[in-house]
């Protein structure tokens, strides 16, 4: 339980959707043994893979705010909605490990903003641009994990 997990979100062919497989690019020269999970979206067995981590971290694109904006959080645990659905929300597995398995890790979510979430490949500018930042608020957020919430 002293690994940090960190789960890439998004689909590189959809333009800044890919913003969060393009954070965990060079997120280990920052946590070094950081492991990182590509996925498209968040799944229920996902819930297995991060109930033994010391600490999670979510990586995203988010189509809200201006292109190349970053957010950084630290998130709860929430119960799933009631039909639970193919695609969960990062609080929402954090809640369905909670439930299997007892514990929920500290977790955060990094996100950028996007411009472009067409077909194609290749961030925006602004998106590229906001990359070292991003990977600087998730090294913040998985240092805090050690901390009391």
């Amino acid at each position: 339980m002293n690994k940090i997990l960190a789960f890439a979100l998004g689909n590189t062919f959809r333009a800044d959707d890919g913003a969060g497989l393009a954070v965990a690019r060079g997120l280990e020269a920052l946590l070094p043994g950081v492991e990182v999970v590509e996925a498209n979206e968040l799944r229920p067995e996902h819930a297995d893979a991060l109930a033994g981590a010391a600490g999670v971290l979510f990586l995203d694109a988010s189509v809200a705010g201006e292109p190349g904006e970053i957010h950084a959080a630290r998130l709860v645990p929430r119960t799933a909605r009631a039909a639970l659905l193919h695609a969960l929300t990062p609080e929402e597995v954090l809640g369905l490990a909670r439930t299997l398995h007892g514990r929920a890790p500290p977790a955060g979510l990094v996100t950028v903003s996007g411009r472009e979430f067409a077909f194609g490949e290749g961030l925006s500018a602004e998106v590229e641009a906001a990359l070292p930042l991003a990977r600087e608020k998730a090294r913040e957020l998985a240092e805090a994990f050690a901390l009391p919430a």
